[in-house]
């Protein structure tokens, strides 16, 4: 808890730290989100686009996409949109006339981030290239709008076709016939591509058009295969209701799930959700939008850590925002967590339970481990992962009795295949070096022996160099190279007093190593590494 830190100001030496220097490039996740935004000339009375258009900018900010497929998107929606989130280029044209008259498909790609390689529409018709053109028993003209794209964070990846479109409501044939032809063009465009599809399909996960879309087809092996994210992600939080068709209804979830995110296998799906942002019962659209984190599959496992003292959500601007914490989580896109300082249904935190609230935003497993009884609740440490968590032990670190009880919490995850993975999150004390060091001593002899690793993360309240930190390392160490990340004070850090250690005879290759640029949110940066596990035999 906060207190001040009497530890050394100048480095005494320096530590074999977990992931000293980057090895290797460190990819990007691509967050993807497809939104219906509904067209902005409707009578909508109360949910009326000029009543709507900032929450709707909100939403999306929210989520912050690298990648936005829209649906019902009229010129000067698009417009809106791309002067309010600058950071965006779009593309699009309606589909009556192929330049700005009638609903377009218009997506939006960080312009920041990536490069426009080429860019096309095609009308859902037997005669696609015919601009306006109506297809078999639709109702009306529909249109596919497609990009590549060069990812500038990964330059000598394959390219990326982002593919947007909105499929016929009422034409169950054009459906049908709609599919075929996305399939056919997904094909052709993005051979020798990695594939993103976004749309509102108007079909739910039991038609026709879903199966033909994600099936394998073994008449046809010489068509790309596609896949749900949806049903592809790890997340523990899945939607009890899938609709996707909200009426600006927040509680109108119940219907079928009309609004897919697809991708091809090149893609690991992090995470899918549903977005069901609402304010006092209204929804930003008459869609859901969904949302989708992809990161390229490396054929090596990689494994992604985060160790963070989030200070019971409060930053030094004195807000509580447990929002910002999970959206710095969710951008560090890791596989695992170590959270200290986390307050469970305690008075100065609005007596709710952060892990459970952290676990939700995130969308992954959690776990929380008690040290002390604190204002009507508790106060001790949380594991996330992208896992299932098994075998959560609790270990007492060594304590006087006018001290706070500071606790190891330790738990086990199969990352991968084969990949047993023992994963211990703690909290030294912070004011008292002889009891530090006692604690030091034992956490020194944990470690599982049943697992592939075993990863020691948290705040250790103490310099590289001294006699704690010195302690661990005999036992925990890392690998090739030796360097400080400073994590403490938040503001301006000038200290490590947070690491990530592991303990293993191979000695694992760091992808990568970083405190993250967070200098608000809470009074310690957290820190992060990627680790290469391909050199562990399971």
């Amino acid at each position: 808890m906060n207190s001040n830190r009497n530890l050394p100001g100048i480095l005494a030496s320096m530590l074999l730290f977990a992931g000293a220097v980057c090895m290797a490039s460190d990819e990007l996740p691509v967050r993807v989100m497809s939104f219906n935004i509904r067209y902005g000339t409707a009578k909508d009375g109360d949910n009326h686009w000029d009543k709507r258009k900032e929450f709707l900018v909100e939403t999306i900010n929210e989520f912050d996409p690298d990648l936005l497929g829209t649906q019902e998107t009229l010129a000067f929606q698009r417009d809106y949109i791309q002067e309010k989130l600058s950071k965006y280029q779009s593309f699009g044209v309606g589909r009556d006339d192929g330049k700005d008259n009638g609903e377009m498909a218009a997506l939006f790609f960080n312009k920041h981030r990536f490069e426009k390689l080429d860019g096309g529409h095609f009308w859902l018709s037997p005669t696609p290239d015919v601009v306006g053109s109506k297809g078999w028993d639709a109702a009306l003209p529909r249109i596919a709008t497609w990009v590549k794209l060069r990812d500038n964070t990964a330059q000598e990846a394959a390219p990326i076709l982002f593919l947007n479109t909105h499929f016929d409501h009422m034409g169950a044939e054009a459906r049908s016939q709609s599919v075929s032809l996305i399939r056919s063009k997904v094909t052709k465009l993005g051979a020798d591509c990695r594939v993103i599809l976004t749309g509102d399909f108007n079909a739910d996960a039991k038609s026709g058009p879903y199966k033909s879309l994600f099936d394998s087809d073994l008449t046809k092996p010489d068509l790309i295969s596609l896949q749900d994210t949806y049903i592809k992600t790890t997340s523990p939080h899945p939607d009890p209701s899938m609709g996707t068709f909200s009426g600006f209804k927040a509680a109108n979830n119940s219907g079928p799930r009309i609004d897919w995110i697809a991708c091809t296998s090149h893609w690991q799906v992090r995470q899918a959700r549903i977005d069901r942002t609402q304010r006092e019962g209204r929804t930003p659209s008459d869609h859901f939008p969904v949302t989708a984190i992809l990161r390229s599959i490396d054929s090596k496992p990689t494994l992604r850590v985060l160790s963070y003292n989030i200070h019971h959500g409060r930053g030094l601007d004195e807000r509580v925002d447990l929002k910002r914490i999970a959206s710095l989580i969710r951008n560090a896109d890791p596989d695992v967590v170590a959270l200290q300082e986390v307050d469970r249904k305690t008075k100065r935190s609005g007596n709710v339970d952060q892990s459970s609230e952290l676990a939700r935003l995130t969308g992954m497993y959690e776990s929380f481990a008690k040290a002390i009884d604190f204002e009507g609740g508790e106060y001790g440490q949380a594991i996330l992962s992208r896992f299932p968590l098994s075998n959560v032990e609790l270990t007492k670190l060594a304590n006087r009795d006018n001290r706070e009880q500071r606790i190891a919490v330790s738990a086990l995850f199969e990352f991968a295949k084969d990949y047993r993975v023992q994963f211990i999150s703690t909290h030294l004390d912070h004011a008292e070096p002889t009891i530090r060091l006692e604690q030091a001593k034992q956490l020194a002899n944990l470690g599982s022996r049943d697992a592939v690793l075993s990863i020691l993360a948290g705040d250790m309240n103490d310099m590289p160099g001294s006699k704690v930190i010195s302690k661990i390392t005999e036992s925990w160490s890392a690998p090739q190279d030796r360097q400080n990340l400073f994590t403490f004070p938040t503001a301006s850090p000038t200290r490590q007093l947070d690491y990530i250690l592991l303990k293993r005879p191979v000695k694992p290759v760091i992808v990568s190593s970083k405190v993250i640029d967070e200098s608000v949110a809470s009074d310690h940066r957290p820190i992060f590494i990627s680790i290469e596990l391909s050199n562990l035999v399971p």
